[in-house]
């Protein structure tokens, strides 16, 4: 792999860090966008050391290895972003100098100054000196203090086409509008089982069978048809005298099960085997659910992430295979208790029509820790997250099935 794919590779990741986080405050010295912006640059320098390439040839080809949509964004990008980086590295500066001078890193007073790469200069100038002369030939770049990377020109077009689909929480393609796709990544059946029929609202994952679903795979379980011997459909068989049960997680990227692939991070891990998921990965905003403890249902075979999956929805099939397709992870990365009032809507269930849902509730640290400076003064209060569970499991109740549960486990 050349430094100018792997670089492209690195533009997607500021900009995914910065849509991941996007319930989150900018945080302490820059938060989320100053670890992407170092990361990056750090892993550029470190290709083109390894590829024995310059960063100025990288910087002016990556972008022809980005899908066609943002190209032309991920160019502006560079032309804008381009000269200061270079120039940085042509002083021999590390990459938090060149990240703060972008102003996507600061020092905020009172916090303790984050520096990742060791300084290579042999300047006796300081380090708020050394990226202030870095940053004067550039006097058209904006100041970062209080904006986002997705503030600058380029990436901000880019954003905007990421925002798209990760702010809406629901499979970007679902024709019949049930919230089920056949499609795996974009929060399609990764995210919720795999629509069977994507031209009829009526059949999708855990609705109740019609007629024994005789002649139609109504609930996309897999069990349809008669048994002649019989003469009774299979789903009466088989799935009359179980208890059907559908599961749910509500929660943040513990539920979604973030994980960014290490090789990712490592120049020296850096190979075309590495990538070869990235646009699926990507799709999935850096989350697994199919491999999630509460959700997931695939065996563990993927090259960038490791461990078993034994989720809550594969016992319940164990249990009973009546259950087949019936999940949904309604997880978000940066979902706190205020969120996910809002999250909570793009969950589905037919009160009548569809079979009873178990419901975790899971909601592990975004309203403790919340990416402001003053963390203690911006936390949840008691009486916040009580009043904000209650009103979302009040929203439960007006669209679950009778013989629904949920379980509240933040």
């Amino acid at each position: 792999m050349s430094i100018s794919s792997a670089s492209g590779i690195y533009l997607f990741l500021v900009v995914l860090f910065s849509i991941v986080n996007g319930n989150l405050a900018r945080g302490v010295n820059g938060g989320v966008d100053c670890a992407s912006c170092t990361i990056v640059v750090g892993v550029i320098e470190h290709l083109s050391i390894l590829y024995n390439e310059t960063i100025v040839a990288s910087l002016e080809r990556f972008c022809n290895y980005l899908p066609s949509d943002i190209k032309t964004y991920c160019k502006v990008a560079v032309d804008y972003l381009g000269p200061i980086i270079v120039e940085g590295f042509l002083k021999n500066e590390t990459p938090d100098i060149i990240c703060h001078s972008i102003t996507l890193c600061r020092d905020d007073p009172g916090q303790a100054k984050c520096r990742l790469f060791q300084s290579k200069s042999l300047s006796n100038l300081s380090h708020s000196q050394r990226r202030a002369n870095l940053r004067q030939h550039y006097p058209q770049l904006p100041s970062l203090l209080t904006s986002k990377a997705c503030d600058l020109p380029g990436i901000k077009e880019i954003c905007k086409i990421f925002e798209e689909v990760f702010n809406n929480h629901m499979p970007l393609v679902d024709i019949d509008g049930d919230r089920f796709g056949t499609e795996e990544s974009f929060r399609g059946s990764a995210w919720r089982g795999k629509d069977c029929d994507d031209f009829s609202s009526k059949i999708r994952p855990g609705a109740r069978s019609v007629m024994g679903d005789y002649a139609i795979d109504h609930n996309c379980n897999g069990i349809y048809g008669m048994d002649s011997s019989t003469n009774k459909p299979w789903e009466e068989e088989f799935c009359n005298d179980t208890q059907r049960l559908g599961m749910a997680v509500l929660g943040d990227s513990v539920s979604a099960h973030f994980h960014i692939p290490e090789q990712w991070l490592d120049a020296r891990q850096l190979s075309v085997g590495v990538f070869e998921h990235l646009v699926y990965i990507i799709g999935n905003e850096l989350d697994w659910p199919q491999l999630s403890g509460t959700t997931g249902h695939i065996n563990n075979s993927w090259p960038n992430i490791e461990g078993s999956t034994r989720s809550l929805y594969a016992r319940l099939f164990e249990l009973d295979h009546c259950n087949h397709r019936d999940y949904q992870n309604i997880a978000v990365n940066g979902a706190n208790s205020k969120s996910i009032l809002d999250i909570v809507k793009t969950l589905t269930r037919d009160q009548k029509n569809d079979v009873p849902l178990l419901v975790i509730y899971s909601l592990v640290g975004n309203d403790v820790c919340n990416g402001h400076n003053d963390t203690v003064a911006r936390m949840t209060t008691y009486e916040e997250m009580y009043n904000r569970t209650l009103a979302g499991l009040a929203y439960l109740d007006t669209v679950l099935p009778i013989g629904s549960h949920y379980d509240n486990s933040h």
